[in-house]
């Protein structure tokens, strides 16, 4: 896929934030914040957004139907507002916004119960604002982030995984590359000197499972052995994901992995906002880096980020 063919809003942005990033890594969402601001875009934080309910639909544990009067309120609040792009920071809200979208679109009766419930609430229905993934923004405005940097990853060696629920749903929609091979985070770091390694599971889930990790933990853990067993080979010095799910999974169930796998280190787990802020110049402490399970200090202290050194 062409990147020059596909493209995200280039601004007016309405940030969808993350359950697992609020809970687990509140420094995502701040790094993505940092980075907005620094390339001095537009973007609304409404408070007043919900959680999609996408964990709970595809655990099986919330009925879509659910979850499309609850995104049908978080569509129209977004059209509220000047800023009405959404832009999610979490691929599992990503998919499930444009599924409810899709199926709103085509579900007239239920249409109809979701307009009449938002009335009563002082919410005009609108469901038509575009939804996109901020990996693709910092794709498509990596010339900006670039230019402002602070640092480069010259010498560094990475390997990336792309959330499942980004690519391999609306897989017309990935920007870059395809749903096979999704190289959005690849070329958002190719443009800092950072050299990207490929290996073998590139395209294997992380192991996260979802309704099948409610049923069946030893098979989701399978794909994950495999999964680390792979990236280990490649010896990277970070994993670069754009999936606070996918960044736990990689990251906390690393320990229990090591000695089975032979690993000599763990290896840092970062999401792509929080690198990326990092080499902008935002300073560790204030984006949270020290919520991470496998300390990502070391890795900053080789490469002489945060040292003041370009």
């Amino acid at each position: 896929m062409n990147p020059d063919t596909i493209s995200p809003p280039l601004d007016n942005y309405y940030l969808f934030k993350s359950c697992t990033a609020g809970s687990v890594y509140p420094g995502i969402e701040l790094s993505v914040k940092y980075i907005l601001d620094i390339i001095e875009a537009d973007y609304a934080d409404d408070p007043r957004q919900s959680s999609c309910a996408g964990l709970g639909v595809y655990t099986g544990t919330v009925p879509i139907e659910t979850a499309m009067a609850l995104n049908a309120r978080n569509f129209s609040l977004a059209a509220e507002t000047e800023n009405h792009n959404i832009t999610c920071i979490c691929p599992m809200s990503y998919n499930n916004l444009k599924h409810c979208q899709k199926l709103l679109s085509k579900e007239k009766k239920l249409e109809k119960q979701f307009k009449g419930m938002l009335k009563n609430m002082g919410k005009k229905y609108d469901i038509n604002s575009e939804v996109s993934h901020i990996s693709d923004v910092f794709l498509a405005r990596r010339s900006k982030i670039v230019e402002k940097a602070v640092y480069s990853l010259s010498g560094v060696k990475a390997v990336t995984h792309h959330g499942c629920h980004y690519s391999k749903f609306f897989f017309k929609d990935v920007t870059s590359g395809n749903f096979e091979n999704p190289t959005v985070i690849d070329t958002i770091l190719k443009e800092f000197k950072c050299e990207v390694l490929d290996y073998s599971e590139k395209f294997l889930c992380c192991g996260g499972g979802l309704h099948r990790s409610v049923i069946d933990r030893e098979y989701p853990r399978g794909i994950l052995r495999r999964k680390i067993a792979s990236i280990a080979e490649a010896m990277p010095d970070v994993i670069v994901t754009q999936c606070p799910g996918c960044t736990f999974n990689l990251e906390y169930y690393q320990e229990s992995l090591i000695e089975e796998l032979g690993m000599s280190l763990r290896i840092p787990v970062l999401y792509i906002s929080e690198l990326l802020a990092l080499l902008l110049g935002a300073e560790p402490e204030d984006i949270g880096i020290d919520m991470h399970a496998v300390p990502v200090e070391p890795f900053l202290e080789k490469f002489g980020i945060g040292d003041g050194k370009k």
